[in-house]
């Protein structure tokens, strides 16, 4: 119990102060926004869609719903929750209150280690203050995909730990809050300009890179997909951010020269090994990730396969060729080679598409996985066992009414900010201790 005064501490500094009102207000006023749009847009859509089996198909909660209702964590995260972060480390250093707090029973680990607990209660309670909505959501008739939305939970709670990993580390580094946010920043963002540059073409080296940007990693959340890589890669990233601020927040770094040495070294080492790691597994309730059971027999059997592409990396054929067939061909097979034809033979063979399996090649400009498959029989000369399908997923449209939205706005623009300015103004027992 002696460490519950320096817990309560920490748990006030990041969650009882004026930019915590800010950052609370702007979550309530995301979520309730982007669930109402999101379930606005879903409802319209649905219209066409009931007593029309194959259009209704295409309606799943998860991406039509849930993602979109998330997608503000994204923004909150990255832009407002560093902020909030960052003043447990700077005011320690602006106040140079550190070497006082050493001098009580407490090393520089524990001071370390609640800094830690209070920032990822911060992730937490941010990311259960979107219960309501998956209630409210299930009061309102629709679908609840448990395996889907855990999944998508957890992505964003391994990308929140990767952003309080980055905000530890910018505070540690710099003294000022303005040096440790910009930085914090530049580090969030550099995954933005990765994807930017991958998208407009830009340098050829950050297609490659892109495959490795946090929100890379997150999007494979989104779709569904568990991936261990995934996982490992957050963690990974997350454990070195707060290894490196653990040495810098302690007074005495030169002794601690040889392990910032060691960790940079170890990152290196294992970083590079993530790449390895093939596990995935496609959790949708559609199956919109993986191909039918006969399809995936058929390619275990195969051979490791080349495919060159005669495309540009940004042309919509080779997007809707990697949606529709490369994702779930990765699924299956880890040892594929995927390369872009450049110069005078790209202009020449544009839209093509090249498969090498056993040093005999074919190819065709289509990129239809029926076409594809095709291909890929008679380069191997096996056949894919024709078998009956499993029931087809039958999707889950819904058409609600415009009322629903008062209780929702009532709910996160008005009860809970006004639970959270009493909360803030009420004598609170984590700056009193204990109430007598």
């Amino acid at each position: 119990m002696r460490k519950f005064p320096l817990i309560s501490k920490e748990v006030t500094m990041v969650f009882r102060n004026k930019t915590a009102l800010i950052y609370f207000f702007l979550l309530f006023a995301i979520i309730s926004y982007s669930f109402y749009s999101a379930v606005d847009l879903y409802s319209k859509a649905s219209v066409a869609a009931i007593g029309n089996p194959l259009y209704a198909a295409g309606f799943e909660p998860a991406p039509g719903i849930f993602v979109p209702t998330f997608g503000g964590l994204f923004i909150i995260f990255s832009l407002i929750a560093p902020f909030l972060l960052i003043r447990s480390f700077g005011d320690e250093k602006r106040f140079n209150t550190l070497p006082m707090l050493l001098q009580l029973p407490y090393s520089v680990r524990s001071l370390f280690l609640t800094k830690l607990f209070s920032a990822t209660l911060l992730i937490l309670v941010s990311i259960l203050l979107f219960a309501p909505v998956i209630f409210f959501w299930h009061f309102l008739g629709g679908h609840i995909p448990r395996g889907e939305l855990i999944l998508l939970m957890s992505g964003y709670f391994l990308y929140g730990l990767f952003i309080v990993s980055v905000s530890f580390f910018s505070s540690s580094l710099f003294g000022s809050a303005s040096g440790s946010s910009v930085f914090s920043l530049a580090i969030i963002m550099f995954s933005w300009f990765v994807d930017f540059g991958k998208e407009m073409n830009i340098i050829p080296f950050l297609n490659k890179l892109s495959d490795f940007t946090t929100t890379k990693q997150l999007k494979i959340f989104e779709e569904g997909i568990l991936s261990l890589q995934a996982i490992v890669y957050y963690l990974l990233l997350s454990i070195f951010f707060l290894l490196l601020s653990y040495y810098f927040f302690d007074p005495n770094i030169k002794n601690k020269r040889r392990s910032v040495l060691m960790t940079f070294i170890a990152f290196i080492l294992l970083f590079g090994s993530v790449a390895n790691i093939g596990y995935k597994s496609d959790v949708s309730e559609s199956g919109k990730n993986s191909f039918s059971s006969a399809e995936v027999e058929f390619l275990k059997k195969l051979p490791s396969v080349n495919i060159e592409i005669f495309l540009e990396p940004t042309d919509g054929r080779f997007k809707d060729y990697e949606n529709d067939f490369l994702k779930k061909l990765k699924m299956v097979k880890s040892d594929i080679s995927v390369s872009f034809s450049k110069g005078k033979k790209l202009k020449e063979k544009y839209g093509l598409f090249k498969y090498k399996l056993n040093n005999k090649t074919d190819e065709t400009y289509s990129n239809s996985a029926y076409e594809i498959f095709m291909v890929l029989e008679d380069l191997s000369g096996l056949k894919i066992e024709k078998r009956e399908n499993g029931e087809k997923f039958r999707g889950f449209p819904l058409v609600v009414e415009k009322k629903w939205s008062g209780f929702l706005f009532i709910l996160y623009l008005i009860l809970f900010p006004l639970l959270i300015i009493f909360l803030y103004n009420r004598k609170s027992i984590f700056l009193n201790g204990r109430k007598k």
